[in-house]
């Protein structure tokens, strides 16, 4: 049986841990990979959405846990690796799907840099940690698999909503993709990103709940609309695959033509 273009099962016995796992995009691939066959362990740092999110998982065949770790925090990332390695003794798969935006323009002297240190800190120096984790446990078996969730404004940036520590972070995740990947291909892992755009998750609830914004942002977007979950989680999927064994260091927008530029 095939769904979302991988066949169900593909991933019996493998180990994912999806990080920003409550929500959004990570709690996506999160239910795909349960829904596999796969053993999952969602992590973040709300441990009541945790909770909430690891009931609604639907496993056929696998099991489940959650950690509660901050990804800025490499002792934390460091605890959350051991845990997983003591419930389930691998991890084969790596979803970086923690992530936080904000908005903060360099220049601006009244803000100062706290918002800077706290995106860069959780969506790259995150992103670092967990890879640096993740690596030995796929070095042991010589095979992994790493999917790292930047952004299309790693690409992009907006004149009206200056979101500079959001542009620089997700681009640090592309240019620490293809890093990591270079270094690991011999060894059998592969890493990737996605660049997402436009999806509906709590990070974007602010363009969904405005119809205004949500229509003006629609015409920046070549296929007219904000992408569905299942669009997200098929490339995910493919990129966590056997089928993908010969892609890495790779940054993919998933974004209904975005990057392309084509904008009104």
């Amino acid at each position: 049986m095939r769904k979302e273009g991988v066949c169900m099962g593909e991933f019996d016995g493998k180990t994912v841990l999806v990080t920003g796992g409550a929500s959004g995009i990570g709690s996506f691939a999160a239910a795909a990979f349960a829904e596999r066959g796969a053993w999952v362990c969602i992590a973040g740092r709300r441990e009541d959405r945790l909770a909430e999110t690891l009931g609604a998982l639907r496993f056929e065949g696998g099991a489940g846990m959650y950690a509660v770790c901050d990804v800025s925090d490499e002792g934390e990332v460091s605890r959350m690796m051991a845990e997983v390695l003591d419930r389930f003794g691998r991890v084969d798969i790596v979803v970086n799907s923690a992530g936080t935006s904000g908005q903060f323009a360099v220049g601006n002297a009244e803000a100062g840099f706290d918002e800077w240190r706290r995106e860069v800190d959780v969506n790259l120096n995150g992103c670092a940690y967990v890879c640096g984790a993740a690596i030995p446990s796929m070095l042991e078996r010589g095979w992994g698999r790493i999917v790292n969730i930047a952004s299309v404004n790693a690409f992009l940036a907006s004149k009206t909503v200056p979101r500079h520590p959001y542009n620089a972070s997700k681009a640090g995740v592309c240019g620490l993709t293809r890093g990591i990947s270079s270094t690991y291909a011999s060894a059998g892992i592969t890493v990737n990103a996605l660049c997402p755009g436009l999806f509906e998750t709590e990070m974007t609830q602010g363009f969904f709940s405005n119809s205004f914004a949500l229509s003006t942002f629609n015409r920046q977007i070549p296929a007219g609309r904000p992408g569905r979950p299942d669009e997200i989680v098929g490339p995910i999927l493919f990129l966590a695959s056997e089928s993908a064994s010969y892609v890495t260091g790779q940054c993919i927008a998933v974004d209904g033509g975005m990057a392309t530029g084509s904008f009104i």
